[in-house]
């Protein structure tokens, strides 16, 4: 890969990568860390392992394996994002802070696969590259996550209510 379409690259994925390690995580040093990482995985491999027009899935990938990996070495409860206090003082801020708390009740696969489905507008074929998992058993686990977040969403006074 040379100089341009590496800088091409980065600009494209470097923000929503690390977007997606912050949000899945918990942790925004821990992520940047791990999207840190992923790149020297990239630079590292050989052209010819990665086909063309493939990086984006790649470092995706590469990211959601770093963050299994962390988890495993680490075995506990991720702490909540921080928010500033002016924006948890407005509504929005607060209902943000809400959903940072309840997007940690999540499984980390859950938060995986909403985070790339739901923000980052992947297909579930882009997701299951990302994930090793697949394509089939995306629609089903994304079904269940989206119904355990509207659960946690109507448990949390958010949404309609149960009748």
């Amino acid at each position: 890969m040379d100089e341009r379409a590496f800088q091409t690259l980065y600009n494209e994925t470097a923000a929503p990568l690390q977007r997606y390690a912050a949000r899945v995580l918990g942790d925004a040093a821990r992520a940047e860390d791990i999207v840190q990482e992923a790149w020297l995985r990239l630079l590292r491999q050989p052209p010819a392992l990665v086909a063309p027009g493939a990086e984006r899935a790649y470092l995706f990938r590469v990211v959601s394996n770093l963050m299994i990996d962390h988890w495993r070495r680490h075995r506990r409860e991720v702490t909540t994002a921080t928010v500033p206090e002016r924006a948890a003082a407005s509504r929005d801020g607060a209902l943000r802070l809400d959903m940072g708390n309840l997007f940690l009740k999540l499984t980390p696969r859950e938060r995986q696969l909403l985070w790339l489905a739901d923000v980052e507008e992947s297909t579930h074929r882009e997701i299951a590259t990302a994930l090793g998992l697949g394509e089939g058993s995306i629609r089903v686990l994304l079904s269940r996550a989206r119904r355990k977040l509207a659960g946690l969403l109507r448990a949390g006074g958010h949404g309609e209510e149960t009748r």
